[in-house]
């Protein structure tokens, strides 16, 4: 198997998740084919059934490249180059010497210090009167040279005693570095531990010197909204959009130059695919019944274990007993095929030592030797079928060690039996160990579906009622069969590792969009998916943020148009009028404002069909100044028996115009109407220029009585509107709020 690298070239970004593609630029070596090749470190947080591997090209013409027998695992980095722990009985030898040195350097101190605490005799003191006493000088000086001399010796002793503690205090440290190095290269952390995946590559036709592999999955922690910066320039006659998204992904791995698509689309959604009915012209015939994927198995099938059965009861009649499979524990205890296994078990890989030279014994007869060869099938047999039953109840799967499999038979009487003696320790290989089940332990993943042909293994044929059928791995058991290969200790759940990295991923779904940002799923609605490519290649960290992410710039044809309303304010008002520059719609988001390279304003843009209109308020006008005047007068309409009253209302509109340009200004008005049943006429007088009927449909919000001016204001010039009408009630009657409806 063969560790090919590759890069991080596209991801294709959905409402929830992404779909990432690796691409493998594989060179192969001379030899025979099939080849396999695995592609790791891979994220953890990958969904399994996602996986795609597709040979995308081949150098040469007329060579083809298959890829089959696709597999995703867990890959840990190997442990090549294992130190070699020290005995633990030299450590503990060095420990005993060390501990002795510096017991004797206690004790020669101690010594040391009575010795300084002898004191010297002082010279005797006379009395007065008398003579003095004799002085012992010679014993003194003999009592003071002993102590000298003493503690002399002593200080020498000290000296050699540190210089030795000194030499077992570093082989010691050395011993126990060596021990923690040893340990801790045989451990794997979960840091280490990512997914890989394993596929058979098949070459037929012409050699060739490299191929492209193209690899897919699906991770589900990303997401992404729509963001926007439109630049206008000083006349607003022309605008930039450029395209943002504001991208957030957990996947595990930092995307550093990728390619970027964008979609609304949710691709683990289930749909279900319409089926069109046929219209049938001529007699009605009975619908035809649907046919579905399921398929009867093959009759027969437990034929093929006929030979099988035979040659196994022909063995059980031959040998007394049968042979009986074990794996030797964590705690030296042989336990048989069909025990259970849980915690941390540990299972030797290296072949034992070989056993001692049996006694000599006369030629064997005919029948000793069959019965030998009867042994001998018998053993591979049994070693067969007990690793197939080891891969159903052993979750840390490794290879047994020949010394696990006994032959438990009864000797001939009077024969000797010589058993083989322990392998050493020293001699063994390192070992693999992995967490399974255990008391704290999560229990395993529900199995696969059996559309994942990679997880399907065949029942052992001792069980004849699941035999020749195809069963499905659970999640645990399948990752540790790839995890194996590290040859080092794995002390973590894998199971509940990646567990752990896909709720770590999906939680990013939970997570809330930025002020202002929409759900793209919510702006796109349900009828059509749309995507959306960067024109570069961007980066996003993989810490769970939103970034903000340039996609590319489209040149957009743009219009200014000036709205006022005087009736509710004087402040004319711009009004940018874009046109969606992509075939694509514009999905609501925020929105950055510039005018002349001048930040304006931040709003939200509607969703905006392909090709359709944006329309931008950019704020007060100060350049255009905007009056509105108003006139009442109230008269009788004829001498009539039933005479009215007539409310003349004229309005005398004002714009005059700053700038330097023509503008375009739409000035909107309103005339009242009258209640239904009510007893009033509203008719229009004379209206200069004309105008016409606004209803304000764009706005969600239907007017009545709505009136609109489109007209032009020359550059430093100003234009005047005027409307009238009049409101006719009876001479009796009065309007709640009286007669004068303008202010």
């Amino acid at each position: 198997m063969t560790l090919v690298p590759s890069r991080l070239e596209a991801v294709k970004i959905y409402h929830s998740g992404a779909t990432i593609q690796r691409v493998v630029e594989w060179r192969p070596e001379a030899g025979s084919w099939p080849r396999e090749i695995e592609i790791a470190p891979l994220p953890l947080a990958l969904v399994d059934s996602t996986v795609r591997l597709r040979v995308e090209s081949v150098d040469a013409p007329g060579a083809e490249l298959e890829a089959h027998e696709l597999r995703v695992g867990l890959y840990a980095p190997p442990r090549e180059l294992v130190v070699e722990p020290p005995e633990e009985k030299e450590l503990l030898e060095v420990e005993r010497a060390l501990r002795l040195k510096r017991e004797m350097l206690d004790h020669v101190v101690m010594e040391m210090d009575m010795l300084g605490a002898i004191p010297v005799p002082e010279r005797p003191h006379g009395e007065e009167g008398k003579p003095p006493p004799p002085s012992p000088m010679a014993a003194r000086v003999a009592l003071e040279q002993f102590t000298e001399q003493a503690v002399d010796k002593r200080t020498a002793e000290r000296k050699a005693l540190r210089a030795e503690i000194d030499v077992l205090e570093k082989q010691a440290a050395e011993l126990r570095d060596r021990q923690t190095r040893a340990s801790s290269a045989r451990q794997v952390s979960a840091q280490e531990i990512s997914k890989t995946v394993i596929a058979r590559l098949h070459h037929h036709g012409a050699p060739f010197q490299s191929a492209r592999l193209v690899l897919e999955y699906f991770i589900p922690g990303a997401r992404w909204a729509p963001a926007y910066q439109v630049r206008l320039t000083r006349d607003c006659q022309q605008a930039e959009v450029q395209l943002r998204a504001l991208i957030c992904q957990r996947s595990g791995e930092d995307w550093k130059g990728v390619k970027v698509t964008l979609s609304t689309a949710a691709p683990m959604r289930w749909t279900e695919i319409p089926e069109l009915a046929s219209v049938r012209v001529g007699r009605a015939q009975p619908a035809p019944s649907r046919k579905t994927g399921f398929r009867a198995p093959p009759q027969g099938a437990g034929a093929l274990f006929q030979d099988f059965d035979r040659d196994r009861e022909l063995l059980l009649h031959t040998l007394p007993r049968r042979a009986t499979w074990s794996l030797r524990a964590a705690d030296g205890m042989e336990r048989e095929r069909h025990g259970a296994f849980g915690g941390v078990t540990q299972v030797a890989m290296a072949p034992p030592p070989p056993p001692p030279p049996p006694p000599r014994s006369p030629a064997p007869t005919k029948a000793a030797m069959m019965k030998t060869a009867a042994l001998d099938m018998r053993a591979e047999q049994a070693r067969d079928v007990g690793e197939a039953a080891v891969d159903d109840e052993f979750t840390a799967l490794a290879e047994p060690s020949y010394d696990a499999f006994e032959e438990d038979t009864t000797p001939p009487q009077g024969a000797p039996v010589a058993k083989p003696a322990p392998a050493p320790a020293a001699a063994r290989a390192p070992v693999a160990r992995a967490r399974g089940g255990g008391p704290g332990a999560p229990p395993p993943q529900a199995p696969q579906s059996l559309d994942d042909f990679t997880l399907l293994r065949l029942s052992n044929p001792d069980d004849a009622s699941g035999r020749a059928r195809l069963r499905a791995l659970d999640s645990r058991t399948a990752y540790l069969e790839t995890l194996e290969r590290a040859k080092g200790e794995i002390v973590v759940d894998v199971a509940t590792l990646v567990n752990s990295a896909q709720e770590l991923a999906a939680q990013i779904a939970a997570l809330p969009l930025p002020r202002g940002a929409v759900n793209v799923r919510s702006a796109a609605g349900e009828a059509f998916d749309f995507a959306y490519h960067a024109d570069g290649v961007v980066d996003v960290p993989s810490d769970g943020v939103f970034h903000s992410v340039a996609l590319g710039n489209r040149t957009a044809e743009a219009q200014v148009q000036y709205v006022v309303v005087p009736r509710e304010d004087s402040n004319v008002y711009r009004v940018s009028v874009i046109k969606n520059p992509t075939d694509a719609p514009l999905l609501s988001g925020p929105a950055e404002i510039y005018v002349g390279g001048e930040y304006v304003l931040t709003t939200n843009l509607p969703t905006v069909r392909p090709r359709g209109q944006i329309t931008l308020g950019l704020g007060v006008e100060q350049a255009i100044k905007c009056a509105r005047n108003t006139q009442f007068r109230e008269a009788r309409s004829g001498s009539k028996v039933v005479a009215m009253t007539e409310l003349w209302h004229d309005i005398t509109i004002q714009i005059v115009n700053g700038l330097e340009r023509n503008i375009d200004c739409e000035v909107r008005e309103r005339i009242p109407q009258p209640a239904k049943g009510a007893e009033v006429v509203v008719e229009e007088g004379e209206v200069s220029p004309a105008w016409s009927t606004y209803p304000q449909v764009e706005r969600g919000a239907p007017l009545e009585g709505g009136r609109r001016w489109m007209i032009m204001v020359p550059a430093r010039g100003e234009k005047t509107l005027k409307a009238q009408y009049v409101v006719k009630i009876y001479a009796n009657n009065e309007i709640v709020g009286g007669n004068r409806r303008e202010a």
